[in-house]
């Protein structure tokens, strides 16, 4: 049997609980253990009557692809007609202020007319979620519920099962381009300040080797011990401080792959589960849609970088952000940087899916094919950094 603990100080759990890396429930758990106890949350009609005016619920479906939060597609019925919303329950254990960013985020990328993400539906008492009642038990937290709109489109992808067509990919890039210039002044809220990628990474050593030694024997235990003394030497290739600090920053959507959007006729038509949102370098944001775009699943070539997929979308991305000239495209110094970025950005996945395994009840299967996707995309940048780099430095479109 796998034996876990964790010894954590008071700033790592925060960062463990802004981004859901040690708490994020898996899909291999029964979900109504630990949302749908009655002594736990109330029902999702009782929070409809209680706290909104959208008329009365005829039809909620689970929606089972979120990793973090429980979503439920609802239908409610109202004079003028039906209605769809998604009510998502928040994972216990969330920071309140965690929500209040994502919330204000979401408020300002309305007021500044981004169309393509959801509107947060208020409360009949003005607020934008709703507390949901504690756990009996002494110390137990508080949940939360949202009710968001239903954006139009389809759901096609997973996050591991990505790859959309060229032109679904090439429209992604330039939503994400205009997401950022919509978004990069906007200054977030003072009462929450996540950790940036740079300090999170400073954490995941320690946490790696509380793992090592707590292994279990199963397939994925096997390989993360065969792989761990190579996962603790690439940790330390990442830029400097001084470098990453002079990089532009903005609330990045942190979580941007086609598993979160919604395309019609090849075009995205909705952007969605903004969980990772925080301030961070906007080459991260880029490098980690990279990953998610344009890295192959296939088994034969599971874990490259498909360069024709990069060309494309860095294209779109800078074409598009070049014509809306508010932060502008990538400039000089975040294309030199990119492909650390993209490091990065894999080795917080790399850290999603060890915390993700190691506190929950997993599939040591399926989180395997984790495992070993980014382990082979790191080996993969590490044998072709040449080409990547050659491939990234041509998009440069500042003087």
């Amino acid at each position: 049997m796998r034996r876990t603990y964790r010894t954590l100080n008071d700033y790592e759990m925060q960062h463990n609980a802004e981004v859901g890396l040690f708490t994020r429930p898996s899909t291999f758990e029964n979900k109504d253990s630990i949302i749908m106890q009655n002594d736990i949350l109330r029902s999702n009609r009782e929070i409809l009557v209680e706290h909104y005016d959208l008329g009365e619920l005829i039809r909620k479906e689970r929606i089972t692809r979120g990793y973090i939060n429980d979503s439920f597609e609802i239908e409610v019925l109202r004079e003028q007609g039906k209605s769809r919303y998604l009510l998502r329950r928040y994972r216990t254990g969330i920071h309140e202020e965690k929500i209040r960013f994502e919330h204000a985020l979401l408020n300002e990328l309305q007021k500044r007319k981004f169309k393509f993400s959801p509107l947060i539906i208020a409360t009949k008492e003005g607020t934008t979620y709703v507390k949901t009642g504690r756990h009996l038990i002494a110390q137990a937290q508080e949940n939360y519920a949202a009710i968001f709109s239903y954006l139009p489109g389809k759901d096609k992808y997973r996050w591991d099962t990505p790859f959309c067509s060229d032109r679904e990919l090439i429209n992604a890039a330039k939503i994400l381009a205009l997401y950022h210039n919509t978004i990069y002044d906007w200054k977030g809220i003072i009462s929450w300040k996540a950790p940036t990628i740079i300090h999170k990474i400073k954490l995941m050593a320690k946490q790696w080797k509380v793992y090592a030694i707590n292994t279990g024997k199963s397939p994925f235990d096997i390989y993360f011990l065969k792989q761990f003394e190579y996962l603790l030497r690439i940790l330390t290739k990442i830029p400097s401080k001084s470098a990453y600090d002079s990089m532009p920053r903005l609330t990045i959507h942190g979580d941007y792959h086609p598993g979160n959007l919604k395309f019609q006729n090849g075009k995205v038509t909705g952007v969605f589960d903004f969980d990772w949102s925080r301030m961070d370098a906007r080459c991260l944001d880029v490098g980690l849609a990279i990953i998610y775009f344009c890295s192959s699943w296939d088994e034969t070539c599971d874990g490259d970088l498909l360069l024709d997929r990069v060309e494309n979308f860095l294209v779109s991305y800078q074409e598009a952000a070049n014509e809306i000239k508010a932060i502008g495209p990538l400039n000089q110094l975040e294309l030199e940087y990119l492909p650390e970025m993209i490091h990065m950005g894999n080795l917080s996945l790399l850290d999603w899916t060890l915390s993700d395994f190691y506190s929950t009840s997993s599939d040591p299967w399926q989180y395997l094919k984790y495992l070993r996707h980014s382990v082979r995309l790191n080996r993969w940048l590490e044998s072709n950094c040449q080409a990547l780099t050659s491939c990234v430095q041509k998009h440069n479109l500042l003087p």
